[in-house]
């Protein structure tokens, strides 16, 4: 309960009773310096530099696949131009989560909640690991699709900050975990933001008479208040829409 945050999204999740099998930890703001040092002292408060070298040394190739895909992306969209500055805007959370087994609550396996209702992320993007128990689900025309996630592999979905930069060229997918009887689902999460206090804007070339602008301008945290204050106003899919649509 340590791993707090005023920031919404930036700390401990969990102990909702509508969300039993949720909870999660975050290490905030991941590529300072001292952000794993400090999520650490919470557990350990004399250090724990082996905890934090296996962190650093499993997320930093998640940071460059993150940079490669938002650089391919970019390349496809004829934006060459600005890789660098919109690289240089980087972010990261990244996220400990433990989906509980059915069997662990009582009365759990005949009210079958979900480990985590649809929704789209409002990040840049989200790479998500996880131990040999599936669960991630993504949502194609009304229809539920199970991910099933190989060894050493990841899911890597697009959030709908970069859906709001590219004018709606890419598709920020619904998704939620679906969880079994059996076994804890465990899963690791990076999650990139533009930096506090950047706006996300669609760049001139990919708005025109053709695609016109979908999406006004908007902060991170701000859109990850709204996302709190009004949770369960929108429909999934629906809630950038309602904060910052034309």
């Amino acid at each position: 309960m340590k791993n707090l945050s005023n920031k919404p999204f930036h700390g401990y999740a969990g102990m909702i009773p509508d969300l039993p099998l949720f909870e999660s930890l975050c290490i905030a703001d991941l590529l300072n310096p001292q952000s794993v040092e400090n999520f650490a002292n919470i557990f350990w408060p004399h250090g724990n530099s082996d905890f934090c070298n296996l962190v650093k040394s499993y997320s930093n190739p998640l940071v460059e696949l993150d940079a490669m895909v938002k650089r391919m992306i970019l390349e496809k969209l004829g934006l060459q131009n600005y890789i660098d500055e919109f690289l240089d805007h980087k972010y990261f959370l990244f996220r400990f989560t433990r989906y509980k087994a059915l069997s662990t609550i009582s009365g759990a396996e005949n009210s079958n909640p979900a480990g985590l209702n649809g929704h789209t992320d409002g990040t840049i993007m989200t790479i998500i690991s996880q131990n040999q128990v599936n669960g991630l689900q993504i949502n194609k025309n009304n229809e539920w699709i199970d991910v099933n996630i190989s060894p050493n592999s990841y899911a890597v979905l697009a959030g709908d900050s970069f859906k709001a930069w590219t004018n709606g060229r890419l598709h920020s997918p619904i998704h939620r975990v679906k969880t079994t009887g059996e076994s804890d689902r465990l899963s690791i999460q990076l999650f990139s933001l533009p930096k506090p206090g950047h706006f996300t804007e669609a760049p001139k070339e990919l708005v025109d008479e053709e695609h016109p602008l979908l999406f006004k301008p908007f902060e991170t945290l701000e859109l990850f208040e709204y996302l709190t204050s009004h949770a369960g106003d929108s429909a999934p899919g629906e809630t950038l829409k309602s904060y910052c649509g034309v």
